[in-house]
């Protein structure tokens, strides 16, 4: 019920934001008060909050208070909430979409009903009545598009509340499509065409304001959405593996656990976020890339370094944010459907619609696939909705929400096989971003979010089941003085975490809570930029940790030398504080210190970049198998050097290439850490020989490097690969035909000891856009 009253309030008092006339979702209010609140607060909490709202909007204004209008409005919107209580509180998304669009009908004709009746700009006669119908139209669209979008949005949180994100992600796809019927016809303050997402030139993840990428003191990679289509790439780890200092290891084929390693840090030290929205298990650390596909991806970015001081626990080795596709102002998409050897089959799409300041966009993909293995089948399905609003006063609010599963079996390592394992993951996610402009000179930026990790596992005699929740918020004000870019910022995490088996409850309901207060100066002084930021956080278990950082960068010509320093930490998990076969309540996070320096050259549209680094870790948690818990144990050192070049060579050539040079030990033993490679290298070209005619190869170089024997947890040494990929696709028109081939030598390595990587995996399909 608390939810419920909460998302009933806000909805009501969002009449206080600016807004084109009518589009006050007040049926959709009234709907949701009816459907979920109990028999008495149904009526009372939503007119209370309607009646506050007038009363600010009434001051100084000399309306009077009571009005035929008043009372049509008011009329309405109790009667909408009668229509909740009877037919709204197990309502389908097309039932909930009818009755919508119902109440926007009926208070279309009550309300101009009543302003005939109380002004004389009609004759009072049927011929005056229906003239002030018509002349009302225009705005009876914006009311329809408003509760639309706010049934879709009311009804979806409370669902997602409940734990039934996959009825609030098909209740909202349901009413998008209405939402993008009738945005053809709604006429608001348009903004004019929807911004294209920002460029490469431009960084929003490595400062607490979008930077331009010449100004940064710090490493960075953008990964943009014709990146990702030209070179075919269907997954985020795909994209990843071009990326200077990122070391990517599959345990096994499609699906199977996938981890990224940022400089030699450990997995667990890379925090993942999606649209601002911490994805990271708060069960145990890490995040698995496995369910990330790029259907719905706009772009991704790429920091390298300590970045606590902006983002807190987990981002010691860097942040990978990855942006979904914002919606448009005019109807389009594509749809594409392929097949392959190992019994590949997948199917996408992508549409996108709108008109004036609204848009709607939702992708889906479906994909199955076998491995070389017995028991290594893949099957994952996907989706996701995002409304959209951008309007003249620059307001910009969105509604987001997406879901992954899929089903995974798991043979187990060679010589130790599983025939009859499963495992299930499942994501969930929400967010509603906002940013505005609460005073002139001010940007303000809320997000809200929620993420829910949901992995199940099956073998013959056992059986478990996660549920790994991510609530969060976060609230930021940037300005400018003088030469000073100043953001401040504030922020609250509850991690919750339900774990159980057919043998009983492990945890149930452990949560552990986090808030931050933070702040970032960045002042240009003549051709040099310098930043710094300084962040607190608490934790509800181990309590403070403060999180400084500093950058530099120095422009000449073409030229750019930049350096950096900072502290991060990782707050640890609930798992690792309360599982109980090894929790240690008593744990301290996790502590890095990190310097970077690099200097960057531009010729034209080309790059080359080189950077040094250094990462003291230290507090790392470590499991003791003599005590049978986690203890603050484990140190670790990473150095090292990256070079990355990227350059156009004429109009239908260009080449990028990567080397990265790392020294990772374990300061305990002075052993290399395992997985890490200490010389891998990519290149790539993409050709364009032909008018629509796209070819991409691409090799990846990884060289020896240490891991545990899958079988006997002795040490050993894995032997370097090269792996090949291919792609090209030929655009005619709407349609184009491709190709995509992967380890095209049929190479035989892993990534992991004892899970053997895909041998030579082929595809062709059709791509359709409209």
């Amino acid at each position: 019920m608390t939810i419920a009253v909460l998302l009933t309030l806000l909805g009501a008092l969002s009449r206080l934001l600016p807004h084109p006339p009518n589009a006050v979702a007040l049926g959709a209010i009234a709907l949701y008060a009816g459907a979920r609140l109990p028999r008495g607060l149904a009526f009372v909490v939503p007119v209370l909050a309607l009646a506050l709202s007038d009363l600010v909007l009434d001051l100084g204004t000399g309306r009077e208070a009571i009005t035929p209008i008043r009372a049509a409005v008011y009329g309405c919107f109790l009667l909408t909430v009668l229509a909740g209580r009877l037919a709204a509180s197990a309502a389908g998304p097309l039932r909930l979409a009818a009755l919508a669009g119902g109440s926007a009908v009926f208070f279309f004709l009550a309300t101009n009903f009543a302003n005939w009746l109380q002004f004389d700009t009609y004759p009072r006669t049927l011929a005056g009545l229906a003239l002030c119908y018509i002349a009302a139209i225009p705005w009876f669209w914006n009311t329809l598009l408003a509760d639309l979008a706010g049934t879709a949005m009311l009804f979806g949180l409370d669902a997602l509340s409940r734990r039934g994100a996959v009825r609030a992600v098909r209740t909202a796809a349901v009413l998008s499509l209405g939402l993008v019927f009738v945005s053809g016809h709604a006429i608001g303050q348009p903004a004019g065409p929807v911004p294209a997402p920002v460029s490469e030139a431009v960084v929003v993840t490595a400062t607490a304001a979008p930077e331009e990428r010449e100004d940064l003191g710090t490493a960075a990679t953008v990964v943009l959405r014709e990146d990702i289509e030209r070179n075919g790439w269907r997954t985020v780890s795909d994209a990843l593996r071009s990326v200077p200092g990122v070391d990517v290891l599959g345990s096994g084929g499609p699906g199977s656990q996938t981890s990224v390693f940022l400089r030699g840090s450990n997995s667990t030290h890379a925090l993942v976020l999606v649209d601002g929205v911490r994805v990271n298990s708060p069960f145990f650390p890490g995040y698995d890339f496995a369910l990330q596909s790029t259907e719905n991806v706009d772009r991704i970015e790429i920091v390298r370094g300590p970045f606590s001081a902006l983002y807190g626990s987990d981002a010691l080795g860097g942040v990978i944010q990855i942006f979904t596709r914002p919606a448009s102002g005019k109807l389009s998409g594509r749809v594409s459907a392929e097949t392959g050897n190992a019994r590949l089959r997948e199917e996408t799409a992508f549409a996108t619609g709108g008109t004036g300041p609204w848009g709607v966009a939702a992708s889906f993909r479906d994909h199955r696939s076998d491995g070389d293995r017995a028991n290594d089948d893949w099957r994952e399905r996907s989706g996701s909705v995002r409304l959209e609003g951008r309007f003249s006063d620059g307001l910009h609010v969105a509604l987001e929400g997406a879901i992954s599963d899929g089903e995974l079996g798991l043979p187990g390592p060679v010589g130790a096989e599983s025939p009859r394992d499963r495992y299930h993951p499942r994501e969930e996610r929400i967010s509603l971003p906002a940013t505005f402009h609460p005073a002139e000179g001010h940007t303000a930026a809320v997000v809200l979010g929620f993420a829910s990790s949901r992995p199940s596992y099956d073998t013959p005699g056992f059986h478990s089941d996660t549920d790994a929740r991510t609530l969060q918020g976060r609230v930021s004000d940037s300005f400018v003085a003088g030469a000073h870019t100043v953001t401040g910022f504030g922020g609250w995490e509850r991690w919750t975490v339900d774990d159980a088996s057919n043998f009983g409850s492990n945890l149930d309901g452990a949560r552990a809570t986090l808030w931050h207060v933070g702040a970032e100066d960045s002042v240009r002084l003549g051709a040099a930029i310098v930043t710094a930021g300084l962040r607190y956080d608490r934790h509800s278990q181990y309590g403070a940790a403060w999180s400084p950082r500093a950058t530099m960068a120095w422009r000449a010509g073409g030229w750019k030398l930049r350096a950096s320093a900072g502290t991060g930490f990782r707050a640890p998990s609930v798992g690792e504080l309360y599982y109980p076969f090894s929790g240690n309540p008593a744990l301290q996070p996790e502590r890095s210190t990190s310097f970077d320096a690099g200097v960057e050259s531009q010729a034209g549209s080309g790059r080359v970049e080189l950077s040094l680094f250094w990462n003291d870790f230290r507090h790392l948690i470590v499991y003791d198998f003599s005590r049978f818990q986690n203890f603050n144990v484990g140190r670790a050192r990473t150095r090292g050097l990256e070079i990355a070049w990227r350059q156009p060579l004429t109009s239908g050539l260009a080449a990028d290439a990567s080397y990265r040079y790392l020294d990772a030990r374990d300061r305990e033993t002075g052993l290399p850490l395992i997985r890490r490679a200490r010389n891998s290298a990519s290149v790539g070209l993409t050709i364009e020989p032909l008018p629509g005619l796209d070819l991409s190869p691409r090799a990846a170089l990884v060289g020896p490097r240490a891991d545990f024997d899958a079988l006997t947890r002795e040490r050993v040494r894995d032997p370097g690969y090269v792996r090949i990929d291919f792609f090209a696709r030929y655009r005619a028109g709407l349609f184009a035909p491709y190709v995509r081939m992967e380890n095209l030598a049929d190479r035989a390595y892993a990534e992991v000891d004892g899970y053997p990587a895909p041998g030579r995996r082929w595809a062709g399909g059709l791509e359709v856009r409209f």
